[in-house]
């Protein structure tokens, strides 16, 4: 029976891709043309049957199933990472396994991750993603979630705020329209089925009844609503933590401002399972990273019994 596995390179290109969201900037990453990359994950989707990226628009973006690929694989090749560090150095390097949402790690944490290893170099992260409660029945030692009803009966340690923020294409056609949040009301509002918290959050701190919201956009998850402004389909209401890579490289704008409103808390919770890695430093650095990217810690207790989503 011929093998099913593809091509190791092309899965390469194709995590550098995804987690870019450019084929240039994945050539970078891989010291390769970005005409090479193209033809990576061109071969690897042949291989597969699938498209994983759409290249109607002119940014790349990934397909439904090109984003459910790349959170599955992309822990594999943390993994792979990890153990070939270990045979090179040893048994002296101590490995964290950290299960988080898959969207907080994509957007967030995966592009920190490299500051942390050139940091503590003695510690290797493997990370798990899952949407849902913690498995206390997988290994792991870090976990971080948003929801308290996926806390599985442990402390929930404050890690940092979650602030929505209205988003868009910078030539999003009547942008200078947009002055005051009831502006909002009469353009088209990109939804989250996933995070059906995140406007009507907005809308309550500004006043405005969710009703006269009238055209609306609504896509699964926080991914396609990012990707579906940048495309200029109208405004997004997202978090403002998933999107501070394309605000700062200019693919999108907040015309209202980038503050937002608090739509949400994060939390580390600790394994209490025998023999779990410790390692004070990694929730030292997370806390860190949150300061340093405008997301601060919540103080102890606040918004620990907000409803999740």
């Amino acid at each position: 029976m011929p093998s099913r596995l593809p091509p190791l390179n092309a899965l390469r290109a194709f995590v550098a891709a995804a987690r870019h969201s450019s084929f240039r900037l994945a050539a970078e990453e891989l010291n390769v043309t970005p005409g090479a990359v193209s033809r990576q994950i061109r071969s690897l989707e042949l291989f597969l049957g699938i498209p994983l990226f759409d290249r109607s628009q002119r940014q790349v973006r990934l397909t439904e199933a090109g984003a459910r690929y790349f959170t599955r694989i992309a822990d594999l090749f943390t993994e792979i990472q990890q153990a070939t560090d270990t045979l090179l150095d040893g048994d002296g390097r101590r490995t964290l396994r950290v299960d988080c949402i898959p969207t907080f790690a994509m957007h967030w944490l995966l592009p920190r991750l490299p500051l942390f290893q050139q940091r503590f170099p003695e510690l290797a992260v493997s990370l798990s993603t899952a949407p849902g409660p913690i498995d206390i029945g997988r290994p792991f030692d870090y976990a971080i979630r948003r929801d308290p009803a996926h806390f599985a009966g442990l402390k929930p340690l404050p890690l940092m705020r979650e602030h929505c923020v209205p988003v868009c294409s910078p030539s999003l056609p009547g942008l200078e329209t947009l002055r005051s949040p009831a502006d909002l009301t009469r353009r088209t509002v990109i939804t989250i089925r996933a995070r059906a918290d995140l406007l009507p959050a907005w809308s309550t701190a500004h006043g405005l009844e969710l009703d006269a919201f009238r055209n609306r956009m609504e896509v699964d998850h926080t991914y396609f609503a990012i990707q579906a402004a940048e495309d200029g389909l109208g405004v997004a209401i997202v978090p403002r933590l998933f999107v501070e890579r394309p605000l700062e490289t200019g693919r999108l704008t907040a015309p209202l401002g980038a503050e937002g409103v608090v739509s949400g808390h994060y939390y580390l919770l600790e394994s209490r399972q025998r023999g779990h890695t410790e390692a004070p430093a990694f929730p030292d650095w997370l806390r860190e990273q949150a300061m340093t990217s405008g997301n601060p810690s919540p103080a102890p207790g606040e918004g620990a019994r907000a409803a999740g989503g």
